[in-house]
């Protein structure tokens, strides 16, 4: 589905059309976008100008419609500068009797999402199942990827390439090599029915910086390589709660950002772990602390990002990111955020927060709007 460019997107047409650099007000956006180098050998600038900053939207579907993401608070991020929505799409869902009722309200939602000016990128978020196919048997797994990809492409083939993309495989749990040939392969299948659709890829896993610098780009120009950064992950997921019962995160609790191993109050916590039992907990805590927890820990990651998108000619964005609230220190969770956002600006990469108002979420679970404090760490300039 067609529509006219917004003025925003028109304006990133104008300039630099590779950047993307968080917009601010539009004159400095449009000074800061002069910075940027444009990714030449990208076909697709006018979709990747909205990614600058963006927001993951799982829950979409929920059973309880009270839970769904609702106009309001999606027109409020809007306000603040976001202009791209990832869509996870439940594998299991996709199946059965009940997928075509499934993908219908895959597209009556991406169509709400575009009459908000937000362009859409469809996550196949899947499980295991898919890449432990893919590792024991490639032709099978590969197979599966396409049947899916099949099933959603004819749904969205109709609406402008400029508003929505695809994403192959979330997270595949399958080993590099393997997951890299049939990614290709899988792009090329998608290219039969979306030929100018970009589509998005991640390394195999948990889709680190480091596995991308290890990869040659595929050969489909229209691709936009996407990184999860969750560093440091002691931090980011202290106390997560949804691993086996013995799992160290769990009993992760209160940690701050920054923080280096000397820090007082980081001695006391490993002492308190080991004094309560918690030895693996303790150990885990000190191993994440070897780099120091701070903004200058983070940039390596942010440089290798930049460095494999310059020298192969191919945009980088982030498409995860976040830390959960369940027991950080909500001040340190806001620096985190912040410097997160600040290294991302910095190298031009786009960014798309996890999550949107779960355990990582960037929701007032008070007010049911977007929590100011969050808004001001990742758009400080939209106020």
């Amino acid at each position: 589905m067609s529509g006219r460019p917004s003025r925003l997107l028109f304006a990133a047409r104008l300039v630099l059309l590779g950047c993307m650099l968080a917009p601010g007000p539009a004159l400095a956006a449009e000074r800061d976008a002069q910075a940027c180098a444009v990714a030449e050998g990208f076909a697709n600038h006018e979709l990747l100008s909205t990614m600058r900053r963006g927001v993951n939207l799982p829950g979409w579907d929920h059973e309880d419609q009270s839970r769904r993401p609702n106009a309001a608070q999606l027109s409020a991020l809007h306000e603040r500068g976001f202009r791209h929505i990832r869509l996870p799409l439940d594998e299991r869902k996709l199946d059965g009797d009940g997928s075509e009722a499934y993908l219908d309200r895959m597209f009556e939602q991406v169509i709400f999402l575009l009459s908000l000016d937000y362009t859409v990128s469809l996550d196949l978020h899947a499980g295991s199942a898919i890449g432990s196919t893919l590792e024991t048997d490639p032709q099978r797994g590969e197979a599966r990827l396409a049947a899916l990809w099949q099933a959603i492409a004819a749904r969205v083939r109709s609406i402008d390439p400029q508003k929505l993309a695809v994403e192959l495989l979330n997270e595949p749990d399958v080993s590099s090599a393997i997951w890299w040939k049939a990614a290709g392969r899988t792009a090329a299948a998608i290219r039969k029915i979306l030929p100018a659709h970009t589509i998005i890829v991640g390394p195999a896993g948990p889709q680190r910086h480091e596995t991308l610098a290890g990869l040659q780009p595929l050969a489909d120009p229209n691709v936009i390589y996407a990184i999860h950064y969750y560093d440091p992950f002691a931090f980011t997921h202290q106390g997560a709660d949804w691993g086996d019962d013995d799992d160290p995160i769990s009993h992760l609790e209160g940690l701050p950002f920054p923080a280096r191993l000397a820090d007082p109050a980081m001695q006391e916590k490993i002492a308190e772990l080991e004094k309560a039992g918690q030895q693996r907990a303790a150990t885990v805590l000190r191993d994440a602390l070897d780099t120091p927890w701070d903004e200058a820990g983070m940039a390596g990651a942010f440089d290798t990002m930049r460095d494999w998108s310059v020298a192969h000619d191919r945009p980088v964005i982030v498409n995860e990111f976040g830390a959960l609230s369940h027991v950080a220190p909500r001040e340190a969770r806001l620096d985190w955020l912040a410097a997160v956002r600040r290294q991302a600006e910095k190298r031009c990469i786009g960014w798309t927060h996890w999550d949107f108002q779960d355990g990582f979420g960037l929701i007032d679970p008070e007010t049911g709007m977007p929590d100011a404090g969050i808004m001001q760490a990742l758009t400080p300039g939209a106020d």
